[in-house]
């Protein structure tokens, strides 16, 4: 087969018997390759928008999502640029005067008659006064960024610690799913069990309620797979449904009095399981209730609508704790709460030094320009001549009462935030050792409750096993199950607390 110039392929003889045969010309392959790799591009990037969007759905996104959108957050700084707008007001000089004075009848002077007299005055604080305000309202400014950066380090804390309350309500939810699947395979075990000894008393004695329990045990009759070397129980399909294995009570109550010892003991081994089912049923709704509620209380942090959905993963990766964790106690100190109040002793600190200087004289500088009209007759070289007069004011601060109850105040104020910080301190110390326990405690039950809940779990499905061989230990399959179910609803409340404890440690310590 040959090309031609435009390189589209011409027919040669052994394909022209074939009229609606061409080969495809290469600007149509290579659109085809061209169209293929924006493809690929198109998909590589809906994959990497959806793992993008997933990995948003993470504690980090909604710790910054909080941060931008927490009503708490936004009004602490708005206090803080409030209060940077008081340093250049404190650092001002007070208002100057102008007096202007008017004469209807105009005064006669010996340099003529003045019409007007019109005063600026212009006020100075004692030296160092505007100086030692500005260091007040500063330090105020600075007490009032480390209240917001307290409140933001305790709603990061609030946010982790309602994601971990979600997170836990959702594995309680899907482990409590587990179990009760697990509680309604028994149920089906113990219905096969107790229908086969019914049936079989029944054929033995003639009685007549041997129909009612072969048609509860003909459903259930396939689909039961027991391995007594292996661990676990496979039930398949039942074409009875879950509410129709529960027994009428006065069919029991009629059955007990026809029933043989053994078949008292499975009828009540079947009862048993049910309770544990409902009992389970319920608790599974009861969480689910909770989890709505948990959501609106996380929601409520973000300042989303209160119904949001969100994600928290499979998985609740352990936040890493810092390998000079007893060290950190010295950075307690660093604390926004400790610094806002030593930040308040040094704003009254100047405040003292503030009060002190207004106890002062303040000087006062202006001039005084009296405007004269020219009078008639009048032989002076001052006739008309308008009259210029520098002047200078002193304030007399002579009640002194006012000003001693202002350095008093100033001095009590101070004390009282240091007493603050150092009450601050020690309560933070505490909570530092609380929290540190915490954790030790936390990283100690998970390491037992995992231990327990696989021993649990080995257990359950030895006791199975056995139960379906045999059909002894059923009480026992049930308090090893509900024993199995504690310890991991106990695992996932440790992770949660190990959680908590370092969110904790990082709150109180301030890392970033």
């Amino acid at each position: 087969m040959k090309k031609n110039k435009n390189g589209n392929c011409q027919i040669g003889e052994v394909t022209q018997k074939i009229e609606l045969h061409r080969c495809i010309p290469w600007q149509e392959w290579m659109f085809l390759l061209r169209l293929m790799k924006r493809l690929a591009i198109g998909f590589s990037l809906s994959i990497f928008l959806i793992v993008k969007g997933h990995a948003q759905d993470s504690l980090g996104y909604y710790l910054e999502l909080a941060a931008q959108n927490n009503p708490a957050i936004k009004a602490s700084y708005l206090e803080y640029s409030a209060a940077l707008q008081k340093v250049p007001q404190a650092a001002s000089l007070p208002d100057p005067q102008l007096q202007l004075g008017y004469f209807l009848k105009p005064m006669e002077l010996l340099g003529g008659n003045q019409i007007a007299n019109i005063q600026l005055m212009q006020m100075f604080p004692w030296f160092g006064t505007l100086r030692a305000a500005k260091d007040e309202a500063s330090k105020m400014a600075i007490a009032r960024f480390e209240n917001f950066r307290n409140t933001r380090n305790e709603l990061f804390f609030q946010v982790k610690a309602a994601f971990y309350k979600i997170y836990q309500t959702k594995k309680e939810i899907a482990v409590a799913e587990k179990n009760l699947k697990i509680l309604k395979t028994l149920e089906q075990l113990a219905l096969i069990k107790f229908g086969r000894g019914s049936v079989g008393s029944a054929g033995s004695s003639g009685s007549a309620m041997s129909s009612p329990v072969a048609s509860v045990s003909a459903g259930n009759t396939t689909g039961m797979n027991s391995n007594s070397m292996g661990s676990q129980v496979t039930m398949g399909s039942s074409s009875m449904s879950v509410a129709s294995t529960t027994l009428p009570m006065q069919s029991a109550e009629s059955m007990g009095s026809s029933m043989n010892a053994a078949n008292k003991g499975r009828l009540v081994d079947l009862l048993r399981v049910q309770i544990e089912i409902n009992t389970l049923e319920n608790q599974i709704a009861l969480l689910r209730d909770q989890l709505t509620t948990d959501k609106v209380s996380f929601n409520r942090l973000l300042n989303r609508p209160p119904q949001t959905d969100m994600f928290t993963g499979d998985t609740l990766i352990e936040t890493p704790v810092p390998d000079n964790l007893l060290s950190l106690s010295d950075s307690l100190v660093n604390h926004p709460m400790v610094r806002m109040q030593e930040a308040e002793a040094q704003a009254n600190d100047a405040k003292l030094i503030m009060v002190t200087r207004m106890g002062y004289p303040m000087i006062g500088a202006g001039v005084n320009y009296m405007l004269i009209q020219p009078r008639e007759n009048n032989t002076s070289m001052m006739n008309g001549n308008d009259m210029i007069m520098p002047m200078v004011s002193v304030t007399l601060p002579i009640y002194r009462k006012k000003y001693k109850a202002m350095q008093q105040e100033a001095i009590m104020l101070r004390e009282a935030a240091i007493a603050r910080a150092r009450e601050t301190l020690n309560n933070l110390q505490l909570s530092f050792q609380q929290s540190l326990q915490n954790l030790y405690d936390a990283s100690r039950r998970i390491n037992l409750y995992k231990k327990q809940a696989q021993l649990a779990d080995k257990s359950v499905q030895l006791l199975i096993t056995s139960f379906s061989v045999s059909g002894a230990d059923f009480e026992e399959v049930l308090r090893m199950q509900q024993q199995l179910l504690d310890y991991e609803f106990r695992l996932i409340e440790a992770v949660v607390d190990k959680n908590m404890a370092t969110a904790s440690l990082i709150y109180l310590t301030g890392i970033e």
